[in-house]
């Protein structure tokens, strides 16, 4: 990255340093005056007085001459004195002066703060600064490396290249009504439907719920049941596959589809096997699927299943609407980084038959997040001759077109689309010192969601990597636990372990909607037990979060210090007197509590004689001053 700095640049301080300046000593002006040299004549009067003879310029000897003070001439009061005996101005030819004159200063010279002088200097210097600055922000808008936003759109058309717009999100939804339609109900093209966020979504196709008219499907049980594509009105008959419905009695099945509407349920006699060979079903659908695309472009569109719904304006006889799969590849538009490596590459990709030619032609296709070209240098699996175009988002015929029209002649390149895998979970953040401000815990969040949106393809997750983000953040002292998990295209989920290793055609990308980042509030001691001998107390003890709620770990342990003391007996005003101070480790796993023994041996420090039977127990963290720790008191028999 070259910077081109900021020649243009003026600090506020100086502006207001040199308005100061120019009202005490007085404002200089330009004047320009000229006369007639006279070979003869060796002063000359100047209409004023000149603070400063910035330039003196004529003919000598028919050539245009710049003339130096104290080399040629000097200045006495308000007369041009010509001190050099031979090189001077041609006879006859005019002479141009230029100089400034200073103003007689105004005598004001009470700059302080709140004074009217003052004010209006500071006032007069802000809008200077800010002109100065306006200046640089459009000088700098001309290079590639710092122009933004619009700007750099307009930079980087100069080389053919146009930002890759936001991508709106797609999906489908189904439209039912509770019972089956007397006759079709038709669904139109742009029919609104919306989540209880108000997310709205537009149908791009028609849509019709069918008249009561049986409709067939082949499907394939699983478990005692099978499913449909549509919702179920009314079932009129479940058969084997290889059986003619018009000859066989149909199978016994249950009255009841599901809470999916869906899913039939068989009910053979005693001692039959549900059927799990492919079989017909006849049935009367009570439902439409269309497609549909968020209104508004962007990831805010991608919403989980069952969400979208809303109808604002339902259609006629329709009684509700869901989606049953999650809508998904909505985008925000390019970011600038990126832009602006597709532009530096522009010329690279124009000259063909390399592997980053391949590369940013492919990021240049709407709706590619990713993407990463692999020869046989790269991998010795790959043959020579061959290349693997592995990319992200965007659609296939789009891609595959852009290689296309780049790859080389002779080159075979084989596209594989790689898969997204979604992150979500928790993050649960220790305080540190000073302590965490309200923004903190979503600060440290958004630099987990960046650093998951930088991952590249095939690489590994390192969570350590992931939780060090902490240490660049105010307020807090690390991270407990990352309770991450992953999902597959194929809902597939799992825990997130470290590190989190990726196949070759798989990408990391947050679930930005289930990511959250919780602070840890302090230690809780949620019970106390007496123990016999050799053990004499335990402590069950929590670490609650900022709603006071007690957090679960998968895997956690905390140095925590338990100071013990004791009360006087016989003088019961007096402080307590601290009679021991262990160190002990809590070690948290998949529970909200960890057990705290302290032995006999422990409080050997505790005297009957002298002390009362309820001591005082003070936890703390020693690692995690920011940790707010608890104090219980537990009577204990001598």
């Amino acid at each position: 990255m070259i910077d081109p700095g900021r020649p243009f640049s003026v600090p506020f301080a100086e502006v207001i340093a040199r308005l100061e300046e120019r009202i005490r000593s007085g404002v200089e002006r330009p004047v320009t005056h000229s006369f007639t040299f006279q070979e003869t004549v060796n002063s000359y009067e100047l209409p004023v007085p000149p603070h400063a003879v910035t330039r003196v310029s004529g003919l000598a000897g028919n050539r245009f001459r710049l003339f130096e003070d104290g080399v040629h001439f000097r200045v006495s009061g308000s007369r041009l004195l010509w001190i050099h005996a031979t090189d001077r101005p041609d006879n006859g030819k005019r002479v141009e002066v230029e100089f400034t004159v200073r103003e007689q200063p105004p005598g004001l010279t009470d700059f302080n703060e709140g004074s009217v002088l003052g004010t209006l200097t500071r006032v007069v210097a802000r809008e200077m600064a800010q002109m100065y600055a306006q200046m640089d922000e459009a000088y700098r808008r001309a290079f590639i490396d710092t122009a933004e936003g619009a700007a750099l759109d307009n930079v980087v058309a100069l080389l053919g290249v146009v930002r890759n717009p936001a991508q709106p999100a797609v999906g489908e939804v189904t439209f039912f009504r509770k019972a089956a339609s007397p006759a079709p109900i038709l669904v139109p093209a742009g029919t609104r439907v919306s989540d209880a966020a108000g997310r709205i979504f537009v149908t791009q196709l028609e849509g019709f719920i069918p008249a009561p008219a049986p409709v067939g499907e082949i499907a394939t049980p699983s478990g005692g049941t099978v499913k449909t594509i549509r919702p179920v009105a009314e079932v009129k008959g479940v058969w084997l596959a290889s059986a003619n419905p018009d000859t066989t009695p149909p199978l016994p099945i249950r009255n009841t589809f599901g809470s999916d509407a869906r899913t039939i349920s068989f009910n053979p006699p005693p001692g039959v096997q549900p059927p799990s060979v492919a079989v017909r079903i006849r049935y009367i659908p009570r439902a439409a699927t269309v497609p549909v695309q968020a209104l508004e472009p962007g990831p805010d569109g991608n919403v989980n299943a069952d969400t979208i719904t809303i109808m604002p304006t339902p259609p006629r006889g329709v009684d509700g609407v869901t989606n049953e799969k999650p809508t998904a590849e909505g985008q925000v538009a390019e970011p600038d980084d990126r832009l602006r490596d597709r532009a530096k590459h522009a010329l690279e990709r124009a000259g063909n038959a390399t592997v980053n030619a391949i590369k940013f032609a492919v990021l240049d296709v709407d709706g590619v997040e990713g993407c990463e070209v692999i020869d046989h240098i790269a991998d010795d699996a790959v043959p020579l001759g061959e290349v693997r175009v592995r990319y992200s988002g965007g659609k296939i015929e789009d891609v595959r077109r852009a290689v296309e029209v780049t790859r080389a002649a002779g080159i075979l390149a084989r596209i594989e689309q790689i898969q997204t895998v979604l992150l979500n979970g928790t993050f649960f953040l220790l305080p540190g010192v000073p302590g965490p401000g309200a923004g903190t815990a979503g600060e440290f969040l958004a630099k987990a969601v960046q650093f998951l949106k930088a991952q590249s393809i095939g690489a590994a997750l390192s969570v350590r990597r992931m939780n060090a983000l902490a240490f660049e953040t105010v307020g807090l002292a690390e991270v407990a636990e990352a309770q991450l998990s992953f999902r597959r295209p194929d809902n597939s989920t799992g825990a997130v372990t470290d590190p989190f290793l990726t196949a070759n055609t798989e990408i990391l990308r947050p679930d930005a909607a289930s990511l959250r980042a919780v602070l840890l509030a302090g230690l809780h001691v949620s019970a106390t037990q007496a123990l016999a001998a050799p053990a004499k107390l335990r402590l069950s003890v929590q670490v609650r979060d900022s709603a006071a709620a007690a957090v679960t770990f998968r895997q956690f342990s905390l140095s925590v210090a338990v100071a013990v003391r004791a009360y006087s007996l016989t003088t019961p005003d007096a402080p307590p007197e601290r009679i021991a101070n262990l160190p002990k480790t809590l070690t948290f796993t998949n529970g909200n509590a960890a057990p705290l023994t302290i032995t006999a041996a422990e409080l050997a420090g505790f005297r009957p004689a002298d002390h009362r039977t309820e001591l005082e127990f003070v936890l703390s963290s020693p690692p995690y001053p920011g940790l707010p720790g608890e104090t219980v008191k537990f009577t204990i028999t001598s």
